[in-house]
């Protein structure tokens, strides 16, 4: 039987102090507008979509559910066809609030259906031999108007991306953190900003496109389970998937922080940041 997937906690957060020329910049608002998400398998589309966030858009409530007490809002941004039926691609955004910086989750999902979105779909959302992924953000704008960096942690405690299989449990991909490296258990089981910005020309690379009002990037090169990776079930790490290479759930995460002052970018000392992770019910 499957089992319903339910919203987790945030696990950290993200400190940035000894920001010259950012301190007084003006606080960034939650995500408003359109933006375009492309996303990618070795080169070709697996889904693409026009989405619009906050008042009046496809996604309104951007608080997660332990935040707020309501689920969050969800759109189709694609559909995978196959002998066995259709299943949509189902986008979720969710951002926390700071004064200095706006921390924002990214879950794309396969589900069952869209009356359905917590069961697992009949066909996966990558293929296990289909190559590397690649998700692109453009147009992204914030409600007051705020001139943003999109901005990942160069450090192995930020939370960059991670997959789930057919049952929830976490994928334990090339890269990826240990369970329990920062004591939460499986949750930590995710590929830290480190590994997207040491600039491998094989695997994850975090890129920026567009900064200012208006921000773009992509997390590219993203490595997908193949038929011999194995899952940590919550209590063993190297369990076989009931079904090898298939992903329900791909995670990512991105801050954005205030434009700085010409030159000051670089003097940002940046602390403990991690994704906002779900969890499935037993």
């Amino acid at each position: 039987m499957l089992r319903n997937l339910a919203f987790g906690v945030v696990i950290g957060t993200i400190g940035l102090t000894g920001v010259i020329g950012v301190a007084d910049a003006q606080p960034i608002g939650e995500p408003s507008g359109t933006f375009d998400i492309t996303i990618a398998q070795g080169g070709n589309i697996v889904a693409q979509d026009t989405v619009t966030i906050g008042p009046g858009g496809d996604l309104v409530d951007l608080k997660a559910t332990w935040q707020d007490g309501d689920a969050e809002d969800f759109t189709q941004i694609g559909a995978v066809s196959s002998v066995t039926g259709t299943s949509p691609i189902i986008l979720k955004v969710t951002t926390g609030d700071d004064p200095l910086f706006r921390l924002s989750n990214w879950y794309i999902n396969m589900p069952a259906s869209l009356a359905d979105i917590n069961s697992p779909g009949v066909d996966s959302l990558f293929d296990p031999n289909g190559g590397l992924v690649d998700v692109t953000i453009t147009g992204l704008t914030f409600e007051n108007g705020a001139a943003a960096v999109p901005y990942v942690v160069d450090n192995d405690t930020f939370g960059t991306s991670y997959m789930r299989d057919f049952e929830g449990h976490f994928y334990e991909l090339p890269e990826s953190n240990p369970a329990g490296a920062w004591g939460h258990g499986s949750y930590d089981i995710q590929v830290p900003g480190q590994s997207y910005l040491d600039d491998p020309l094989t695997s994850y690379n975090f890129n920026v496109i567009e900064t200012g009002q208006t921000v773009s990037w992509s997390w590219s090169q993203i490595i997908v389970p193949d038929l011999v990776t194995t899952v940590h079930d919550g209590t063993s790490g190297g369990v076989t998937p009931l079904i090898p290479g298939y992903v329900f759930e791909l995670g990512l995460a991105v801050a954005f922080v205030p434009m700085p002052e010409p030159g000051t970018l670089g003097l940002m000392i940046v602390g403990l940041g991690t994704l906002t992770l779900r969890r499935r019910r037993r």
